[in-house]
């Protein structure tokens, strides 16, 4: 067989592998134009949003605004474009600076320091606005910052930030991306803004794992219908629209576009204009190699949960035809130590252990309430930026599709094998060791895709041809 070489990422570093010859190298590239005066673009985005009124219209003297936006897991550039021009934009509409107040989207993710809201946000927002408290992080089990709206037909919990239901004109900044989380990011609001109890509504075992969810299509995703219906039913409850503004993006959050409006609405010219640079033609897939740098999605990849979503999260994000194909095998590069700060992820050795205690991922649903509510867990995720306790649950959630679906998925190069044995990953001693064992499952030469900056470049998504 001949072959090729290809440099990954390896942790802090990359690796050469040697796959055939013939194997379809996908990473994400930049568009070829991007924004020319970003600034500009924003203006004139507020100024004519899509199934909205102008934001000059909008805005009223005397109004409470509350900005949602993405919480700092992404790239700052679009944040530091759009936030300055928005809230000068509301000043000059006469909202007083006083009653303009900043929420990070942190669903069940860790709260955010001072000093990471400064790089994220930039340094002139931030020390504006957050000397007066007006940044502040969103906390998802916390009842007095919490408002409960109802339940919908279809099992959604509509318990959302307080601050932004109550807004008179509540407004989110975010981005659309790809995404398995819908296919592409947005309606932030649906997560980002959510209590515990509305975000497992929906990140439900069932949702997660159920078909017509473990797609990359926007359009036909059954997880993504379930955000867009709980975003309609908040929406009619708060008895108001949210203004979102989101932005197009490139590598480093280089602005592509940007759109203003309402959701649904402006869902539709987003998606076209991300759909010209997201879609990367491949062969459906024997097997698939993706490198793993050091920290991805969400924290160090010594955790094996995130080791495990860094792997599983490529087969779930395709279109057309699932990318691996029954049976297939995930080699995922990383040397992962299984050492990780348990102070950031509390309760992730309790929920491994309950899988140990299982026959699959999706018993482990039973336990969610207990570990939610542990006042240790709760305490380091209230006041020392720890991840919520039910997010490990969550994670397991993601990745089940693919260890179902896989003959194996692998971790080459893990220094603690015994911490992915736990999770159901196949450890092996390098890529050499993974390949061998690769093909004694789906036979030599197999049809190979490899992805070897998936999480370091931007996220992309396989257009499945063949």
């Amino acid at each position: 067989m001949s072959t090729k070489s290809v440099a990954c990422d390896f942790g802090e570093r990359q690796i050469d592998v040697d796959v055939p010859a013939h194997a379809s190298v996908v990473q994400f590239e930049d568009p070829k134009t991007f924004l020319a005066d970003p600034e500009a673009a924003v203006r004139e985005a507020l100024a004519r949003p899509i199934g909205s009124p102008p934001l000059s219209a909008l805005a009223k003297p005397g109004m409470r605004v509350v900005i949602g936006f993405d919480d700092p897991t992404r790239p700052p550039t679009p944040w530091q474009t759009i936030l300055p021009v928005l809230i000068e934009e509301l000043l000059k509409a006469g909202i007083r600076e006083r009653d303009i107040l900043l929420v990070s989207a942190n669903g069940a993710h860790r709260k955010w320091r001072p000093e990471e809201f400064r790089n994220y946000l930039g340094p002139k927002i931030f020390d504006r606005f957050f000397p007066t408290r007006q940044i502040v992080n969103h906390d998802c089990h916390d009842p007095a910052g919490l408002r409960f709206l109802g339940t919908t037909e279809r099992g959604g919990y509509l318990e959302y930030n307080k601050a932004f239901v109550d807004a008179d004109l509540p407004i989110y900044v975010g981005t659309i991306s790809a995404s398995y989380v819908g296919g592409y990011t947005g309606m932030g609001t649906v997560i980002g803004l959510g209590s515990v109890e509305s975000i497992a509504s929906n990140h439900s075992h069932y949702y997660w794992d159920h078909p017509k969810s473990t797609t990359g299509d926007h359009r036909t995703m059954l997880y993504r219908g379930l955000k867009a219906h709980m975003h309609e039913r908040l929406e009619q409850a708060m008895g108001k629209r949210v203004f979102y503004v989101n932005s197009v993006s490139g590598i480093r959050g280089r602005m592509v576009g940007v759109f203003a409006g309402h959701s649904p609405e402006l869902d539709g010219p987003a998606w076209d204009l991300a759909d010209t640079f997201n879609l990367y033609p491949v062969p459906q897939a024997d097997v698939i190699v993706v490198g793993l740098g050091s920290a991805f999605a969400y924290g160090s990849a010594d955790n094996p949960l995130v080791g495990l979503v860094g792997s599983c999260y490529p087969s779930r994000i395709w279109v057309n035809r699932p990318v691996l194909r029954e049976g297939g095998v995930i080699i995922a590069l990383n040397p992962s130590t299984g050492n990780y700060d348990t102070r950031t992820f509390p309760s992730t050795p309790a929920v491994i252990d309950l899988f140990r205690r299982h026959h699959s991922i999706g018993e482990l649903q039973e336990h969610e309430g207990d570990v939610t509510h542990r006042p240790e867990f709760l305490h380091l995720y209230h006041h020392h930026y720890a991840y919520h306790p039910r997010h490990p649950f969550w994670l397991f959630y993601i990745g089940d599709y693919t260890l179902k679906r896989a003959g194996a998925v692998i971790m080459a190069g893990a220094k603690n094998p015994g911490a992915y044995r736990d999770i159901g990953v196949r450890p092996e001693r390098d890529f050499k060791d993974a390949w061998q064992t690769a093909e004694k499952i789906v036979g030599k030469n197999p049809r190979t895709i490899v992805a070897p900056r998936f999480w370091s470049r931007r996220l992309l998504k396989f257009d499945v041809r063949e």
